[in-house]
């Protein structure tokens, strides 16, 4: 091995006085720069979600920031870029790529200060080029956003922990806040590192409870001045102290988890946690949260990349290996996310690939360092005359060409762009100011047309419904015969007349005008 893995943290330290890092970190934010521009040329279709998050941005801009279902900060931050550049699609887009960019800063100084500046340097080109984050920065969603406030939280957090200076502790809180303010479930963050203060002592230090306890009520207090005004609001518009209308955590008991309308009832939100019935049967309990546990790793593993998580374990092994207190406390307060993320919030609520993914940015440090580890297991076997400074560089550039190229052929960009296409069409020839039936809400958001759910009923009972409420278009895709079994069987001209469709491989869109009794001849 190059360099001995048990002067990580005294290497850090001394690194940290040098500024010449900044000149690399700035060349790798412009790399994450340059690849995330051509998603503002080439934007994917808007996903169900992006539609909700600008009906709120309007809101905001309307004067009312709490009237979405989603937490406010993405939105607000959309409204105020939309008053720049006046058009909401773009600015969700731009707000993305802006923290796309950013999250390469603290996750470099994750690695710096947990290792050291090298491990800090490939943690930040990873950032770079990771085909979740950079898809992520070009679409109107939380991710992007929420993984910088994320990982920011969680630096100072770590570093607040280990100095015990009242000022990281504030920046912790406020970071917190807006990563709550973005998703309801960074209270986790808060809860994380309360549990850090209270029960363990920071590396080669034994804390006093003074300190520990000014700690936390610091930390508390900064978080409740940050999103109490948010919190007051929510408690007037629904009558109780939640954390969000998204995601609702009581302490009594709730007989159920039901859903929660969205985007007219397009996307169900979990109704809430109920604190006290899940422990009335700790045996479901405890399988309910095993299997979640593992089922979110599954699909964290898949997000991330195996590539990565190849290099996570090796980097892992290097880090039990050390057992320095400082890299194994530093790791392990890290890890900590990991286990309230996947171990309770997921396993109870949800689990799927893209809430797993939110994991990712605090994840790569430890792929960082096992490819660190890797190539420093290279240098010393394959020595090869005047070319083992070549062979770390070469085997870098490889792996992040591998994921980037590997991004692109697994997470194409053109999905549902058929939506987008009959959603233009129809700006172009429908007149404003209609009603359109549908499935989904992208052909509407696209058309500027206002937009009803197609209900899950039979061919008479969709007509009626569209009619009783003035629809004059209905838009159809593949699935209709999944909503209404029988849907082309049953269709008829003097009901519908046939205005444009589109057929793109597995993908269909028809769309037709409603025929009114008063119309028929």
């Amino acid at each position: 091995m190059t360099e001995n893995i048990s002067t990580f943290n005294r290497k850090g330290e001394s690194e940290s006085n040098s500024k010449g890092h900044w000149q690399a970190l700035l060349l790798i934010m412009a790399l994450a720069f340059i690849l995330r521009i051509f998603l503002v040329f080439y934007p994917e279709v808007i996903r169900i979600d992006g539609v909700e998050y600008i009906r709120h941005a309007k809101e905001v801009l309307a004067g009312d920031w709490t009237e979405g279902k989603s937490s406010p900060g993405y939105p607000a931050l959309v409204a105020f870029v939309y008053t720049l550049i006046k058009n909401y699609e773009m600015a969700g887009i731009w707000v993305s790529i802006v923290f796309g960019v950013l999250l390469v800063v603290p996750v470099f100084y994750l690695g710096k200060t947990i290792f050291h500046e090298k491990v800090g340097m490939i943690s930040g080109l990873v950032v770079a080029v990771h085909p979740f984050l950079h898809t992520f920065s070009g679409s109107v969603l939380t991710e992007s956003t929420y993984h910088f406030f994320l990982a920011t939280s969680v630096l100072f957090g770590w570093c607040a922990f280990r100095k015990g200076r009242f000022d990281h502790v504030l920046l912790f809180g406020a970071f917190a806040t807006l990563a709550f303010l973005t998703r309801p479930e960074a209270i986790g963050l808060l809860f994380v590192f309360i549990v850090w203060v209270f029960f363990f002592n920071p590396p080669g230090e034994r804390r006093y409870w003074p300190k520990r306890m000014g700690m936390i009520l610091v930390a508390l207090l900064a978080f409740l001045a940050f999103s109490s005004p948010y919190l007051i609001q929510l408690r007037k518009e629904t009558g109780k102290w939640s954390i969000s209308k998204k995601l609702d955590i009581s302490v009594g008991s709730v007989s159920k988890m039901g859903d929660l309308p969205s985007v007219n009832e397009i996307r169900p939100w979990r109704e809430g946690l109920p604190i006290l019935s899940l422990f009335k049967d700790p045996l479901s309990l405890s399988v309910r949260v095993g299997t979640g546990f593992f089922s979110s790793l599954y699909k964290f593993q898949q997000v991330f990349n195996p590539i990565l998580s190849l290099f996570a374990v090796i980097g892992w092994m290097g880090i039990i290996r050390n057992r320095s207190p400082f890299s194994l406390k530093a790791n392990f307060y890290i890890i900590s996310h990991h286990l309230f993320y996947f171990g309770l919030l997921l396993s109870i609520l949800f689990t799927s690939r893209r809430y797993t993914s939110h994991m990712i940015s605090i994840s790569i440090l430890w792929a960082a360092f096992g490819f660190w580890l890797f190539l420093g297991w290279i240098q010393e076997r394959w020595r090869f005359v005047g070319a083992t400074k070549k062979i770390p560089a070469l085997l870098l550039v490889i792996l992040l060409a591998v994921l980037f190229i590997q991004g692109r052929v697994i997470h194409p960009r053109d999905h549902r762009s058929i939506q987008k296409e009959a959603g233009l069409w129809m700006k172009d020839h429908l007149p404003g100011g209609a009603k359109i039936m549908s499935r989904l809400p992208q052909e509407a958001f696209y058309a500027e047309l206002v937009w009803s759910i197609l209900p899950n009923k039979s061919y008479e009972e969709v007509l009626r419904i569209a009619r009783s409420n003035g629809i004059r278009y209905l838009v159809l895709d593949e699935d209709v015969e999944k909503r209404s079994q029988g849907f082309w069987e049953k269709l008829r001209d003097e009901d519908l007349t046939l205005l444009k469709d589109w057929n793109k491989q597995d993908q269909k869109i028809v769309i037709f005008e409603i025929v009114y009794p008063s119309k028929k001849q």
